[in-house]
């Protein structure tokens, strides 16, 4: 909450809807997550006999590291194949009812980062938030906290629709809510599979840079050709 708070004073200081406010609207979240992590480890080491390690938490030690890679390389694969699909479903039925689909804020601040000539800076950062930072922050905190918690406390299937149906409200975007729930299922189902934290990363990784990659070469002709999560 600190994190954020000081986060939101800093969005506040810069001009309104200007590229150095999404900058830090950008960074606050995954660097929250981080603090929280790292306050939690630090709980952890001064209060417990056997402080539990990060590795064991989110798996990272479990499953062979191959096996990992090819699942969530492949699982990316398909989420890349079949996300755009409900995305496109979900323009047509937002359309349907006479309303204009708005793509992510992110998107179009990458696009016209990307046509910018003194915007290569903030370019690279919002690439790395997008395809480095966004996907490890977000899945520390979905799959590997809110998931695992719910479904510990006897609710599995609460646990699966609830926290898929919260990652896609948390993007904030009715265009991309769909496809993004979807996402959040096929990401838990890529953890179940591996059970170790590293799969489902690398398939939201790999998600993330192939839409960014869409945007940068695709710019000219799809302003708003993917959605970034």
């Amino acid at each position: 909450m600190v994190t954020l708070g000081m986060g939101g004073g800093l969005a506040g200081l810069a001009e309104a809807g200007s590229v150095e406010q999404m900058a830090v609207n950008v960074a606050v979240m995954p660097l929250s997550i981080f603090v929280s992590i790292v306050a939690w480890m630090f709980i952890s080491a001064k209060f417990y006999d056997k402080p539990i390690r990060f590795k064991d938490t989110f798996g990272l030690n479990r499953g062979k590291l191959t096996t990992c890679l090819a699942v969530g390389l492949a699982g990316g694969i398909v989420i890349v194949l079949v996300a755009p699909i409900l995305s496109i479903l979900s323009r047509v039925i937002i359309q349907a009812f006479g309303e204009t689909p708005q793509g992510q804020k992110l998107v179009t601040v990458i696009s016209e980062q990307s046509q910018s000539e003194g915007g290569i800076l903030f370019l690279i950062f919002f690439v790395l938030m997008a395809v480095v930072v966004a996907p490890i922050g977000e899945e520390i905190l979905f799959r590997g906290i809110l998931y695992p918690s719910i479904k510990q406390n006897g609710y599995p299937k609460v646990a699966a629709i609830g926290t898929a149906v919260l990652f896609g409200l948390f993007h904030v975007n009715l265009l991309t809510f769909l496809s993004l729930t979807f996402v959040g299922l096929a990401l838990i189902f890529i953890y179940e599979k591996t059970d170790n934290l590293l799969a489902p990363i690398l398939a939201h990784a790999l998600f993330n840079g192939v839409n960014v990659l869409l945007i940068l070469v695709t710019t000219k002709y799809f302003p708003e050709p993917a959605m970034i999560q």
